[in-house]
């Protein structure tokens, strides 16, 4: 029995879809969550593996340019849903960058993933993907994050309260899908829009999916914040000059690299007329940074 709501965007001869069992305690009892995702898999002349996680909220078909590009450039790309959405609706009883962390290491170990990986994170899961790269950093050659959440915001004190009642199932998924429309802030919405929101839509209708976005937001980012300098391999951020996440993104861009000011190897980028997420609304211009980037960290 089918159980995928949203349709395969990788069909290359050596592609993988499926779920993957991710072990997770219940009081006493072990169970499994399903984390879905597409591998285009290994080839002969494989570059790279860039394993990508959407931000919350979202899911992997915010990935199908990257996947378009890559996948032809000889890279092998690995794109999930986020727990809580999408097909990883499943299961799942913890929603915290940690939790994610865990699923993205989860990856590397059952994919088998040996050498050369780029984790690539958009907002929270961004965060996950640091946490994630400090666990195997004889494996992760770098990290790409993309409108990343890798912190507390001030906002967030007024948000979490009210994120209950916000993110119910009676209106909490016509709410979220507003919401996500005003993410994007260029004139014109990238190709496959429609579409991709469509996907977020039927996830919505998921039973619980909606809570899942209220207990990632609810979810501090301490321990991701706290990770930070630890970090040893490079690293890159960018964001949107328009994300609405942020008060103010130049003042964002700062706090990361003082935060990395020991780090050679951080460097952070904004687009113009861009918000939460630069991968999708300004994919040229992202591409053109990320393929500087692995040809630097490839090389």
């Amino acid at each position: 029995m089918n159980r995928t709501i949203i349709k395969n965007l990788i069909s290359t001869n050596q592609a993988f879809s499926g779920h993957l069992d991710i072990p997770r305690t219940n009081g006493s009892k072990m169970k499994t969550g399903k984390l879905y995702i597409e591998d285009s898999g290994e080839t002969q002349d494989t570059k790279g593996v860039l394993v990508c996680f959407p931000g919350i909220g979202d899911v992997r078909t915010s990935f199908r340019f990257l996947v378009d590009t890559f996948v032809p450039e000889g890279y092998r790309v690995i794109i999930a849903d986020i727990r809580g959405m999408g097909d990883s609706w499943e299961g799942f009883n913890e929603f915290t960058p940690e939790s994610v962390a865990t699923d993205i290491s989860e990856v590397i170990k059952q994919r088998k993933l040996t050498q050369n990986v780029i984790l690539i994170g958009n907002s929270l899961s961004a965060g996950s993907c640091i946490l994630s790269a400090a666990q195997h950093s004889n494996i992760v050659k770098g990290v790409i994050m993309l409108g990343p959440i890798i912190h507390d915001l001030p906002a967030d004190k007024y948000f979490r309260p009210i994120s209950h009642l916000l993110f119910n199932r009676i209106w909490g998924s016509t709410l979220w899908s507003g919401y996500y429309s005003g993410l994007y802030k260029r004139d014109t919405k990238p190709t496959g829009y429609e579409n991709h929101l469509n996907d977020i839509k039927k996830s919505l209708r998921k039973s619980k999916v909606i809570g899942s976005v209220g207990k990632f937001i609810r979810a501090p980012k301490n321990g991701v914040e706290n990770s930070i300098p630890n970090l040893t391999c490079p690293t890159i951020a960018i964001y949107g000059d328009q994300d609405p996440d942020f008060s103010d993104v130049p003042k964002e861009k700062e706090w990361l690299l003082n935060k990395t000011k020991g780090h050679r190897n951080v460097d952070a980028f904004i687009l113009e007329k861009v918000g939460h997420y630069p991968h999708v609304e300004a994919f040229d211009e992202t591409k053109s940074i990320i393929e500087q980037f692995l040809n630097r960290i490839l090389e």
